[in-house]
This record gives structure tokens, C-alpha cells and sequence, in this order.
């Protein structure tokens, strides 16, 4: 009768076992989904532009149309500023936060949870904006106020539907970001150095300098660099 019982125990366990590997694999799987695009309209400008002080992107739409959040998250803040205009910010639940900015209307409010696809407001052109467009940020991690969490959004949404974004001269560049656009891969600002670098994520500046084929130590802004093989 025990050696019954032990063997209906370790089907059991391993029955959880395999369970828990299949969930584990359809949470690794969901969090590689690319993001739906926030918003349909025209890209306009990318990462890292601006002498690399642009940490997302825009995607110019007429104002009123209607913005949706990417992944399902919280609205971590729901507010006015002067440089963002409306803005919301929402932390995912995948680990990283999202703004949308410059917006006419916010519809969320913080606390609020939200899904993917959902409207969360409408594209307009408040705050230091030029023109009625939604300027999308990603960061891994949470928003500070150096953005040096930021990520090019371009490698979280979903690239089969990047050419209806894509109709003017930035068609080029942005291709481009695509092959290097990764969460291995950061931006370069003015005054990076490769050994602060390679002291700040633990590798050696060799390293540093054998992923990215670099003859010297010397670093332009704007330029990415790899910080994982």
C-alpha cells in the first residue's frame, strides 16, 4: 500500500513539474510579443536623433486620434507637464515603463489598469510640440528624469507593420536600428567613456571593444553600442 501511494506522489510531482515548465514557457513566450504600435499615423522621428537626446519616438497623427496602450499595465502617472504636455505614463507589467506624450486628452487616470489596445487618450499637440503627434517612450525599468533607462521603442513593436509607419526619408536610418535596436545594445550620450561603461554593466573594456569591432576606446554620441555578445 506505501509503495502504491509513493508512486501516485511522484506522478504527481511530476506532473507539476512539467506543468510548471509549460508555464514557464508561455511566459517567456509573452514576454517576447512584440507590442502593438501605439498609434496609426506617420513616423516623423526616431531614437537617438537630436545629438542623441531623443529618447523615443514620434509618429505624427491628426489630433484626436486615438492612442492605445502597448502591453497591459498600471498607470503609474496621468498629468500635465510643460514639456510633455498631457502625458501618461504606464508601468507594464513585463517590466518595463511606457509615456505617451503631447497628447490632447488623457482618458486614464493613475492607478487605473489598463490592456493592450486600449485607448488611453488622443493624440494633440500640448506641451513643447511643434505639431499634433504622439512621442513615444520605452524603459526598461522605470522613467527617470536622465531617461538612462530608455530603449529604442523601435525594438518592441511590431516590425511586420513598420512600413505603414514608414513613407519619408527616415525609411533608411530606421532599417538600420533595427539590426542594432536590442536590449543588449545602449545608446551613446556626450562624455560617455568606454571605461565607465564597461565598469557600469561588469564587462571589460576589451570586451567592450571585441563586440563592437572597435580599434580605439574613443565614443561618439549617437552611436550604439553592444554590451552583451
Amino acid at each position: 500500500m506505501i509503495d502504491v501511494l509513493r508512486r501516485i506522489l511522484v506522478v504527481l510531482v511530476m506532473g507539476l513539474c512539467i506543468g510548471l515548465l509549460f508555464l514557464g514557457g508561455q511566459m517567456v513566450k509573452a514576454e517576447e510579443k512584440q507590442w502593438e504600435w501605439p498609434v496609426e499615423g506617420v513616423l516623423t522621428d526616431i531614437f537617438g536623433s537630436r545629438h542623441a537626446k531623443h529618447f523615443g519616438i514620434d509618429i505624427a497623427a491628426p489630433v484626436g486620434t486615438q492612442v492605445y496602450a502597448v502591453a497591459k499595465g498600471v498607470v503609474s502617472r496621468s498629468y500635465y507637464s510643460n514639456t510633455y504636455g498631457q502625458v501618461v505614463f504606464i508601468k507594464q507589467t513585463n517590466g518595463y515603463e511606457t509615456v505617451y506624450a503631447h497628447l490632447e486628452k488623457r482618458l486614464v487616470a493613475e492607478g487605473n489598469s489598463v490592456a493592450p489596445g486600449q485607448n488611453i487618450g488622443w493624440v494633440g499637440n500640448t506641451g513643447r510640440s511643434s505639431g499634433a503627434h504622439l512621442h513615444f517612450e520605452v524603459h526598461q525599468g522605470s522613467w527617470n528624469p536622465d531617461k538612462t533607462n530608455a530603449v529604442n521603442p523601435l525594438a518592441k513593436l511590431d516590425k511586420q507593420k513598420l512600413s505603414a509607419y514608414v513613407k519619408n526619408d527616415l525609411a533608411a536610418t530606421v532599417f538600420q536600428q533595427l539590426h542594432q535596436a536590442s536590449d543588449n545594445c545602449i545608446l551613446i550620450h556626450q562624455g560617455d567613456t568606454l571605461s565607465e561603461l564597461a565598469a557600469k554593466y561588469e564587462v571589460d573594456v576589451e570586451q567592450l571593444r571585441k563586440w563592437n569591432h572597435l580599434e580605439n576606446t574613443a565614443l561618439n554620441a549617437g552611436q550604439v553600442l553592444k554590451i552583451s555578445p
